[in-house]
């Protein structure tokens, strides 16, 4: 047995649990999967490649898979009926010459952003094969002869009884930055179809850059697991227009420079009062988080005051915008200041890294924090709803999970901005937190987060406020009319009131 076969049989593992409502993830299956040589996890199969080597599918090895099974999660299977699902009926994968359309191209994984494309390909398939079957997700479930894989997708076990030829199609698989990892999952699950049991693979992306399919296919399915593997070798080219399976080689071609996108923002965007303090803090500054928060959606938003600031960070390099999910309707991806506009819009941190990008636009609602906590060496900047400061903040830090600490510590300046309707027209209150030279606490305490956050404002938004208030150019109605839920403005007249009692 060899590595490639031991991750087809942890989708075997993880396809047949949830068929039994057990979910678990990729790497949950792969650690279960590592009970068949004998081991107690993944990484321990790629430190011993010789017990792998020796390892047999038969009645002992599946029994030390259902013990680990039933110890982790309660879970009973009986060794026999476990072995003849894991052997799919014929042993392990076939290897032999391919049995559907032999006169077709290669196994392996073919991809596509056109959906004609896959359509072609389908009529080819069906011509060729005489109404063979196609075994599709999405990309393909409406065509006449083909078979729904379901739920399960790729994970599915009948998938490895098929006969070698057989043709797959997948999709559509979105890459963005939210679904990443996922679909670097998918993609590596389709190449070791394409290995182990010589299917075809035609897989449909939707990605903000088609140019570049090939190379982030590539990066992907290197990238998805620290091991060395040869999965990437299924990567065989492309479907084309007309429904050809086309070699590419290489697979991967390389990524173009990163070019330096110099653009005249509105610096107005960012109170005068803010402005030279912010600059001073970002002027050497090449790697951490910076944060951007309004309270309105359609004025003075918080894009504009980010699209300022690409001009305050320029020593930083080259920026892009990463693409944080796939909208319903992709017209408000474009809905954003012409500077930001103009930057290339990339599918993920990773992608970007690679392709030598140091300064990138995220998202701070659809940005797990552990996608940008790897990265040491880039300036991160986002945007986000809120004014204050630790408002701001918390809508990253929240994303975190356990990492709150390394969250915070990345967290180099956040600037929030209230709008209020004033009786000379709008009028904006600032917030500013500068990390300067400062470390701020190591625990995992948020009271502790917060009190650093507050006290390391270089302007306080409650000051600002106050002083409009008592100038009587914005009243207490304007202020909580401009946002009514939020629990900082009402934390901020009741101090008020009090000291007014105490004075």
């Amino acid at each position: 047995m060899d590595i490639s076969q031991l991750k087809l049989l942890a989708g075997r593992i993880r396809g047949q649990l949830q068929q039994s409502s057990c979910l678990i993830g990729h790497s949950q299956a792969l650690d279960l999967i590592a009970a068949l040589p004998g081991l107690r996890n993944w990484p321990e199969v790629m430190a011993f490649p010789a017990r792998v080597a020796a390892c047999e599918l038969d009645a002992a090895s599946v029994s030390r898979l259902v013990y680990r099974i039933n110890k982790k999660f309660s879970f009973d299977l009986r060794p026999k009926e476990l072995l003849v699902t894991l052997a799919a009926g014929d042993g392990m994968p076939f290897f032999g010459s391919l049995q559907v359309w032999p006169g077709g191209s290669l196994p392996g994984v073919y991809v596509t952003t056109s959906e004609q494309a896959i359509n072609a390909l389908l009529a080819r398939y069906e011509d060729a094969t005489d109404g063979g079957l196609v075994y599709a997700e999405r990309a393909a479930n409406g065509w006449e002869g083909t078979i729904e894989l379901g739920e399960y997708g790729l994970w599915s076990s009948g998938i490895d009884r098929l006969p070698s030829g057989t043709l797959l199609v997948v999709g559509p698989i979105e890459l963005n930055q939210s679904t990443w990892k996922d679909a670097a999952e998918r993609l590596e699950i389709a190449c070791l179809h394409a290995l182990n049991s010589q299917h075809r693979v035609a897989v449909l992306v939707a990605t903000p850059t088609p140019d570049r399919l090939c190379e982030d296919i590539d990066l992907m399915i290197r990238k998805v697991r620290t091991d060395e593997s040869d999965t990437h070798t299924a990567l065989q080219g492309i479907v084309t227009e007309e429904g050809e399976l086309q070699d590419r080689r290489p697979f991967s071609r390389g990524y173009p420079k990163p070019e330096l996108v110099r653009s005249q923002p509105d610096m107005d965007a960012i109170p005068r009062t803010v402005l030279e303090l912010l600059r001073n803090e970002l002027a050497s500054r090449t790697h951490g988080m910076v944060l951007f928060g309004a309270s309105r959606i359609t004025v003075h938003t918080a894009y504009e005051q980010l699209s300022a600031a690409l001009a305050l960070t320029e020593h930083a390099g080259p920026a892009a915008r990463i693409m944080p999910r796939h909208r319903a309707t992709p017209a408000k991806d474009w809905i954003v200041p012409e500077p930001i506009k103009r930057l290339p819009f990339l599918p993920s941190i990773e992608s970007a890294y690679a392709q030598g990008y140091r300064r990138m636009l995220v998202d701070a609602h659809y940005t797990e924090g552990d996608a940008w906590l790897d990265y040491d060496d880039v300036l991160f900047m986002g945007a986000t709803y809120g004014h204050d400061v630790v408002d701001v903040a918390l809508n990253l830090v929240a994303r975190s999970g356990q990492r709150e600490t390394k969250a915070l510590q990345r967290i180099i300046a956040v600037l929030g901005i209230l709008h209020v309707h004033g009786k000379k027209g709008a009028a904006f209150v600032s917030d500013l937190f500068v990390r300067g030279d400062a470390t701020g606490p190591t625990g995992k305490d948020w009271g502790e987060f917060e009190k650093f956050l507050g006290s390391h404002r270089a302007i306080r938004w409650d000051d600002e406020l106050s002083a409009l208030l008592d100038a009587g150019a914005v009243t207490m109605a304007s202020v909580k009319k401009c946002d009514p839920q939020n629990r900082y403005i009402g934390e901020f007249f009741t101090r008020r009131k009090e000291m007014k009692k105490a004075s």
